[in-house]
């Protein structure tokens, strides 16, 4: 054995001898995965309308983001102690014993069980994104503490407690859409279904009672999933056709189809009254994997109302589409012209209103559309302060080049509104991780609206700090 000083020579492509705490194993890790020798990195020819970004710096470290970062899904207790769960078996720990996912062991959660480091830079006609377990030298970092979100992509309320959780059970103290307790039983129950028909302040109240470092869906929550998926899967059209298979790289490539967003807009409010109607267990069968998990929706006359295919990206189900997400910690501030600021809250422990830009810092600007009340494909994003909101839209962006996604604005020129982004249900190919709506205001609520359930081990800080080369 010897440290790596006492070697007399070592490249990026030597292996060393390493111990994961979480997985409890020894094992060979590349010397550039714990030296500033590279990063994961991607990059997009700005010059060019294609949402496909090419993989650049060091493959390894890109091959194995996920596992380095430890990607998948953890039974969280309300002092963010985190317990791994079996990635091919979520109904156990990753030691073998019995994981519940009721409640009664921690909230089910997805995230990322080690800090790491977010960069964007452009060079020459590219754009970068690259992460990396250390500050990358030379850049502007964001520091992405320990955290995690609902597993389940959606929202669940204890009505007795009301309080934000991410469970899985059919008790009545978890219904979810409005609380209708007529449809137990029924083929539109509300029994093992998301929360929804509060808005973003009473989300944000009801996941902060789990004390600090709990919210609704944060900003910045939202953001890396946006940026581990770019970066894992190359792509910024989350829609793109699903690919079971890894490029000549190793790489993932591809997307994960349509999701949840093709339902009939009209079947589902004559159906369901346009509340929600997956259960919570829907791709729980994957586990920490990567796919579709295919269901069979059921109509009111025992027909078959939808056959959908629920994206799960290491875990993490329903990320886009399906039901729309209330922000939480950011406020667009309208203005004349019918643009409007974006406000975020810069620390995840700040005390805030929904009502007020006071302690909110602007970080970036969102354009009028050309048309109000008319879609337009997003061509730029700001990742100022991890905000990932639109700051260039319309032609000649489409649905299938730059971010694929898409933006509405009412043009209003005064007033505070609540961003709600991923889409829903009927959206089509509207609806992705960089869907942008600023069109209701902060008090707005409804049938397919929730907001996720968040944490961070730590006050996470979403301003940038520059690292010397």
């Amino acid at each position: 054995m010897a440290t790596l000083s006492e070697l007399e020579a070592v490249s990026s492509q030597d292996v060393i001898l390493g111990y994961s705490k979480s997985g409890k194993k020894f094992g060979f890790v590349p010397v550039s995965f714990v030296t500033n020798d590279g990063y994961a990195c991607r990059r997009w020819d700005m010059t060019k309308s294609s949402p496909v970004g090419e993989a650049v710096g060091n493959i390894d470290y890109l091959r194995e983001l996920p596992s380095l970062l430890g990607l998948g899904c953890y039974l969280v207790d309300k002092n963010h102690g985190r317990r791994k769960l079996d990635p091919t078996n979520h109904y156990k720990f990753a030691t073998g014993e019995a994981a519940a996912l009721d409640g009664s062991m921690g909230d089910y959660m997805w995230g990322w069980a080690t800090k790491w480091y977010y960069a964007w830079w452009t060079e020459g006609n590219y754009y970068y994104e690259a992460a990396s377990l250390k500050p990358i030298p030379g850049r502007m970092n964001y520091c992405i503490p320990v955290a995690s979100t609902s597993a389940l992509g959606v929202s669940v309320v204890d009505r007795e407690n009301l309080e934000l959780v991410s469970v899985v059970s059919n008790a009545a103290k978890y219904r979810g859409g409005n609380n209708d307790a007529t449809k137990d039983g029924a083929y539109n129950t509300l029994l093992a279904r998301a929360a929804t028909s509060l808005d973003a302040a009473t989300f944000g109240s009801y996941a902060r009672k789990k004390g600090d470092g709990w919210e609704a869906y944060w900003y910045a929550h939202s953001a890396v999933i946006g940026i581990l998926f770019r970066l894992i899967f190359g792509t910024r059209n989350v829609q793109a056709a699903y690919n079971a298979n890894k490029d000549s790289n190793g790489l993932y490539q591809g997307g994960f189809g349509s999701g949840v967003t093709n339902i009939n807009d009209t079947a589902w409010n004559e159906q369901f009254g346009h509340y929600p109607f997956l259960p919570t267990t829907v791709g729980i069968e994957l586990a920490d994997r990567c796919g579709l998990s295919v269901w069979p929706v059921e109509a009111g006359d025992g027909s078959t109302f939808a056959t959908v295919n629920v994206p799960v990206f290491f875990g993490l189900k329903n990320f886009y589409g399906y039901l729309g997400r209330l922000g939480r910690g950011e406020l667009i501030n309208k203005t004349e012209g019918g643009g409007g600021d974006i406000y975020v809250v810069p620390r995840l422990h700040t005390s805030y209103s929904m009502n007020s830009l006071t302690g909110l810092q602007k970080v970036a600007s969102i354009p009028a559309a050309a048309e109000a009340k008319v879609w337009e494909s997003i061509q730029q994003i700001s990742m100022q302060n991890l905000c990932h909101a639109p700051t260039v839209s319309g032609t000649p962006a489409t649905t299938s080049t730059y971010y694929c996604d898409s933006f509405y604005n009412d043009n209003a020129v005064s007033g505070l509104r609540v961003p709600y982004r991923g889409g829903y249900g009927s959206f089509g190919a509207y609806a992705g991780l960089e869907y942008f709506f600023a069109h209701y205001g902060v008090s707005y609520a409804y049938a397919l609206y929730g907001s996720p359930l968040c944490e961070a081990e730590e006050d996470w800080d979403t301003t940038p700090f520059l690292v010397a080369d």
